[in-house]
């Protein structure tokens, strides 16, 4: 009988400082009837003349104008051949038999999932000093509710939410015909957007342990050039806007609404004061919840405390001016 074949999609713009590592993690998996897609969208740097230096007969080179992530990772979709899809950040890197131990845990599950932990890295550390995370262990576990899955996912059981990093999943590519491609119209979050149809399409999600997706991850300035702009903040919501369609059309629960409503007020409360329009069409989309138990998390305790009396638009409104002083003093 003929082994699955996995299809590793690579989309890579100005990659060239990490793309020869995370191309070779994806040769080097001991799954062996596998694909590798890379698709170079529009670097100006040396991403494409480094992945074409690869001489492996598993790897195929695609080359388009800057498009975007979202673009790019269905143009990978559109070439791909393979039973499953396996998506692989440009500078990100998979355990040896990630693939292999997925494709076993779920061959010949069409709409099953196949997740694994992921570790997040600095990115001038070696990956293999680092640890999953405890706190984002207790999100992952096998689920034959993929629906409840997703709402404790966004924290709609207890107000304490996680991510999965879109590395972390094996999917089977049927189930990607079921859901959609990528929204390419999204910027920010249409990770989580795609995986949310992808995940409630599903009915089940298997956890697969011992095997790691490793993400790396680069230190931020806190200053006020690392702040959204009006277009992440408007993908964003868009994103959501979209969740809470897909979510609440197949359980309109109080769970759901509130995991929603998180979702919601954390754009409305990022988004003030600088983009006041976003803001105030996300509180305006917020899902009836009762009782409204939800508490702001401001970061510090202090400022939450402050919110409850003051206001939370009135503590954003102090943090952006502080943001605003420390950016000029530097």
């Amino acid at each position: 009988m003929k082994k699955p074949l996995v299809s590793i999609i690579i989309p890579a713009y100005n990659a060239a400082k990490h793309i020869a590592e995370t191309i070779q993690s994806a040769i080097s998996q001991s799954w062996a009837n596998k694909e590798v897609i890379v698709i170079d969208d529009g670097s100006t740097d040396e991403t494409l003349d480094i992945i074409k230096s690869f001489d492996n007969q598993v790897i195929k080179v695609f080359q388009q104008a800057n498009k975007g992530a979202a673009a790019t990772r269905n143009k990978g979709l559109l070439e791909a051949k393979g039973d499953f899809i396996q998506f692989l950040d440009a500078d990100d890197i998979l355990s040896t038999d990630k693939i292999e131990k997925q494709v076993l845990a779920i061959a010949n599950h069409t709409n099953t999932l196949a997740v694994c932990s992921t570790v997040h890295f600095d990115e001038h550390q070696p990956h293999a000093l680092f640890t999953p995370s405890l706190y984002e262990e207790e999100f992952l576990k096998t689920s034959d509710e993929p629906i409840k899955f997703l709402i404790k996912l966004w924290g709609g059981f207890d107000g304490k939410g996680s991510m999965i990093q879109p590395n972390a999943w094996l999917i089977p590519t049927p189930l990607i015909r079921k859901s959609g491609l990528w929204n390419e119209e999204l910027s920010l979050d249409d990770d989580g957007e795609f995986f949310a149809r992808i995940i409630l399409n599903s009915t089940k999600i298997v956890k697969v342990s011992d095997v790691f997706n490793y993400y790396r991850k680069y230190k931020k300035e806190g200053n006020l050039s690392s702040q959204k702009t009006h277009k992440d903040l408007s993908s964003l919501l868009a994103s959501i806007l979209s969740k809470k369609k897909e979510l609440l059309s197949k359980e309109d629960s109080l769970a759901a609404r509130f995991a929603i409503y998180r979702l919601l007020y954390d754009v409305a409360v990022r988004s003030y004061p600088q983009f006041k329009d976003i803001s105030k069409k996300a509180i305006h989309e917020l899902p009836l919840i009762t009782p409204l138990t939800y508490k702001l998390d401001f970061g510090r305790k202090v400022l939450s405390k402050l919110a409850s009396v003051l206001g939370w638009k009135s503590i954003r409104l102090i943090q952006y001016s502080y943001q605003n002083l420390a950016n000029r003093i530097r």
